[in-house]
């Protein structure tokens, strides 16, 4: 457990709520129910109670207005001018899919259906784990970091299109929304993958 609970949150994209899952009715950032998953049981979220429009473009939910979406990014302080969040965007990873409902568990999935996991760790354990899968498998972990949409883009989206692992420094909204210490960032990796297997046993 980490100081504001589990350290490991797995996340899955379903196209219909699991039965045996709780439905939580309520709208919130994508990140936020990341942080509510590390200290309560597992729960489901309709997609459309996600509210944050970087988190709805990265994860496909809908088709963004890229010029409205770039000037939220210049009213967020994440892009200096309009031009430049569109850049940001447009190389930006984004999923393709039509699930309906994202399920979040803090700690191993009991069976439940995972698409990702990601762990809360210490820079010290960060680089033990990445260390640990270079050294088991002759792969770096190439990282698309900016500080920006990483809990949705670098931890989510990034993770799923290239079927890779991430390492994370997070961004504002999700070190606030998950709950991250001053000393800790995030690894993610796709559900049943060599990393996974890293992440879930940790150092």
């Amino acid at each position: 457990m980490g100081r504001k609970g589990s350290n490991i949150v797995a996340i899955g994209f379903h196209h219909l709520p699991p039965p045996e899952v709780a439905q939580l009715s309520k709208d919130d950032k994508y990140c936020t129910f990341m942080g509510l998953a590390r200290t309560k049981g597992p729960f489901c979220v309709a997609a459309e109670n996600i509210t944050c429009p970087l988190a709805r473009f990265h994860l496909g939910i809908d088709k963004p207005d890229l010029n409205a979406l770039a000037r939220t990014l210049v009213d967020w302080s994440d892009a200096a001018d309009q031009a430049t969040g569109l850049k940001f965007l447009r190389s930006a990873p984004r999923m393709e899919g039509s699930f309906r409902h994202v399920v979040y568990c803090g700690g191993p999935t009991d069976g439940l259906k995972a698409d990702i996991v990601v762990r809360i760790c210490s820079p010290a354990e960060a680089q033990a784990i990445v260390r640990r899968y270079s050294a088991k498998t002759g792969d770096r972990v190439n990282s698309p970091l900016s500080g920006i949409g990483a809990a949705c883009g670098e931890c989510t989206a990034y993770v799923l299109t290239a079927g890779a692992p991430v390492v994370s420094v997070g961004c504002a909204g999700s070190r606030r929304g998950i709950g991250l210490q001053e000393d800790e960032l995030l690894i993610a990796a796709p559900s049943g993958s060599k990393m996974c297997d890293l992440l879930l046993r940790g150092v």
